[in-house]
């Protein structure tokens, strides 16, 4: 049996899902062991992992998951606006209706907020601020980017996390489920795919009451 605190690789992670599904027919040694297991496997691991980041557990972000950055700005609008003769230029200013634009983190998954530098004290009564996600054509090959109208930005998101040792047990448990899910039609067949979304269902319920 493994458990979760036992989850120290990708192949652990497998292995749980194995053991949740009823499948006695071989381990995972690793994603790229050449068993049929495997191969179902690394076909869903990477897409299923980041999708759980991104949805959090019953729409509950994760904490273990949440990064704070300072962000990267790229272009900004004119001080005193676009008054002529100062024109718009898309190559070096944001969209018309946006004053910066940051370059987006190559490992975010979800974008939580988008807030200001504190400078002096804490905001503790932080109101939303407006932003929005795009792709900027003008850079080659084009990138996609954060649109908002905050200076020195700080941006608050959900993280790609790859490394098992740093996922919370309810994400280990949601994940292990979802995996069985993904692969239990072909490696155990119908009566174990009910039995995975099931499971699935039990830990998504868990992780969320786990995230407050």
């Amino acid at each position: 049996m493994v458990s979760t605190a036992a989850v120290q690789s990708p192949a652990d992670a497998c292995n749980l899902a194995l053991v949740r599904m009823g499948f006695a027919k071989g381990r995972v040694a690793s994603l790229y062991d050449g068993s049929a297991q495997a191969k179902h496997f690394l076909d869903v691991y990477a897409q299923t992992r980041d999708e759980l980041l991104r949805l959090g557990a019953d729409g509950k972000d994760w904490g273990f998951a949440e990064r704070n950055i300072a962000l990267t700005l790229l272009k900004s609008a004119p001080t005193g606006g676009y008054i002529p003769p100062v024109a718009w230029n898309p190559a070096t200013n944001p969209p018309i209706g946006f004053l910066f634009e940051y370059a987006y983190p190559g490992d975010c998954l979800k974008v939580r907020s988008v807030k200001q530098t504190p400078l002096f004290t804490l905001n503790f009564d932080p109101q939303p601020n407006v932003f929005s996600v795009a792709n900027d054509n003008y850079f080659t090959p084009a990138q996609r980017v954060i649109l908002c109208n905050i200076p020195s930005a700080i941006m608050v998101y959900t993280g790609q996390v790859t490394d098992p040792t740093t996922w919370d047990v309810g994400f280990v448990e949601l994940f292990a489920a979802t995996l069985g899910r993904h692969v239990a039609p072909v490696l155990t067949g119908a009566e174990g795919a009910k039995m995975e979304a099931q499971d699935e269902q039990a830990s998504t319920a868990m992780a969320a009451t786990e995230q407050g």
